[in-house]
């Protein structure tokens, strides 16, 4: 029995309960989603996503990164000084100026008779680390000559260095010096040998003088392997090794020079300077007609006292810059008619001028040397580069000519041959030229071989002869540079030829056209 709205009819509930039965039918027929467990692999996992790609480059950044920040680690090595100096721990190593290693520790050695420094020497410089590299401490040092290291009177000291040889074997234990040696302010230069009876008050790092100025220093003084002689090691620093030549003469300086004055009644002193005063000097003047280059290993006697000459004939000398060349040495060899039919070898040394004309090598000779006179077998008559044999050459008609120099083709072959060094290198036919007024110039000739090249500077006035020029204040042993060529003190071109005969000594101007073969 159904009361109120609960009440249904019997209609209604049928109609509710086939309602029912449809929506079940319905929803038989709708499909279901079947959930399985697939279960994937690792590598099946970074395949679906390629995120963790970028995760692992950031990774590699990262530790790239954090490496190049860390200091490397450089060479390990040990230097023995006599004394620390106040040297400590976390101290420089430098070289030219930019730190190259650190002071890791410092101690005294077992037998406590100096100190042993390890040091860490950076990777970008262990080359340094070789065979002849000279170590010492920085530290201040007042002098006449100066003061150094001044740096390291308020800040903490450093280690220095000086490179060996590039081609030293490599070495991590080291013996420091004590000072700073005295080639450490410059390395370029050439080193030579004087040689004395007695050290006359040269001391190492004593400087050495042109005309009061230093121009190098004294390296070591030590007696000779026989002990006969004090031999003197000096370095002459590059820029200035066009002032010392051949010619040069070396004598002990001690800083003072007296002389008598009638004028003034009294002594005179003259004082360079007071390093050299203290501690000794050697002075140099170069002398005679100038000389050759100086090169590694020459060796010349250290005077007791300068001589008032070399005062005086170097006042005739002056250095230069000039490249000297295209002087080649030559000599004439012939037979010579004597007494009763007998004959006799002669031979001559003169000087040739190797140039480049048209295209050949060429060398200008003085015509004279070329002409037989009434005693000269004229097919004896012979000419060829001294110290080359396969040069020599018999002197033939085609050969001679009439004006004053004369240029040979074959021989100028020979010279390219021969392994003549840069003082035979021609002069090429651009460097060949007539000055328009006075000039200073450089009379250059080599001295029986290539190699010993020596020069005398002249002045030339071209306005005083139309064609040539003479030679008036030119002294010395004239003959000698009868072919010697005449080169610009200005740009080392060549200005002409110098000739010597009976009359005097005279320059023959060059013409590039003048009697070519």
């Amino acid at each position: 029995m159904l009361f109120g709205k609960n009440q249904l009819s019997e209609s209604e509930s049928q109609s509710t309960s086939s309602s029912d039965e449809s929506v079940a039918t319905k929803s038989s027929e709708f499909p279901s989603a079947v959930v399985q467990d697939v279960g994937l692999s690792f590598l099946g996992r970074l395949a679906s996503s390629y995120m963790w790609v970028v995760a692992l480059l950031c990774l590699v950044v990262s530790i790239g990164v954090v490496w190049w920040s860390l200091p490397h680690a450089g060479l390990e090595m040990t230097v023995h000084f006599p004394d620390g100096h106040g040297l400590a721990a976390e101290d420089n190593v430098r070289f030219r100026g930019i730190d190259v290693g650190v002071v890791e520790n410092v101690k005294l050695n077992q037998e406590l008779s100096g100190v042993d420094v390890s040091i860490n020497l950076f990777s970008f410089a262990e080359h340094l680390a070789r065979e002849g590299t000279r170590f010492w401490i920085v530290r201040p040092q007042l002098g006449f000559s100066g003061v150094s290291g001044l740096e390291t009177a308020v800040g903490s000291k450093y280690i220095t260095l000086l490179p060996g040889p590039e081609e030293g074997d490599f070495q991590a234990d080291f013996q420091g010096l004590s000072d700073a040696p005295p080639d450490s302010l410059e390395t370029s230069g050439v080193e030579i040998l004087l040689r004395s009876e007695d050290r006359n008050s040269v001391t190492e790092g004593s400087p050495v003088s042109y005309r009061g100025v230093d121009i190098g220093r004294v390296l070591s003084v030590g007696l000779s392997a026989d002990g006969l002689k004090v031999d003197v090691r000096v370095r002459i620093l590059e820029r200035f090794t066009k002032f010392v030549t051949s010619e040069s003469k070396f004598w002990a300086s001690s800083g003072v020079d007296a002389s008598f004055s009638a004028l003034s009644g009294g002594l005179d002193f003259e004082m360079e300077s007071l390093e050299t005063l203290m501690k000794g000097g050697v002075s140099v003047l170069t002398v005679a007609d100038g000389g050759r280059p100086i090169k590694p290993g020459d060796d010349f006697e250290l005077y007791r006292a300068v001589d008032e000459q070399w005062r005086e004939q170097a006042e005739q000398v002056r250095a230069t810059d000039v490249a000297c060349r295209g002087v080649i040495p030559l000599e004439i060899n012939w037979k010579q008619k004597g007494f009763l039919g007998r004959t006799s070898d002669k031979s001559k040394t003169i000087m040739g001028t190797s140039v480049v004309l048209g295209g050949e090598n060429l060398i200008g000779v003085p015509s004279d040397v070329l002409m037989a006179s009434e005693k000269v077998i004229p097919e004896s008559l012979e000419i060829a580069i001294a110290g080359i044999p396969e040069s020599r050459q018999k002197v033939t008609a085609d050969m001679k000519s009439e004006g004053a120099l004369t240029f040979i083709k074959s021989l100028g072959k020979q010279v390219t041959t021969s392994g003549a060094n840069s003082f035979a290198k021609p002069l090429d036919e651009s460097e060949i030229r007539q000055p328009s007024s006075a000039e200073p110039c450089l009379l250059v000739r080599a001295s029986g071989e290539i190699e010993d090249l020596r020069y005398f500077s002249i002045s030339i006035q071209p306005d005083q002869i139309e064609d040539n020029w003479e030679l008036r204040s030119f002294d010395g042993d004239r003959s000698v540079w009868h072919g010697a060529p005449v080169l610009s003190e200005v740009d080392g071109d060549l200005i002409g030829v110098m000739l010597v005969g009976e009359s005097g000594a005279r320059i023959e101007p060059v013409s590039k056209t003048q009697n070519l073969p």
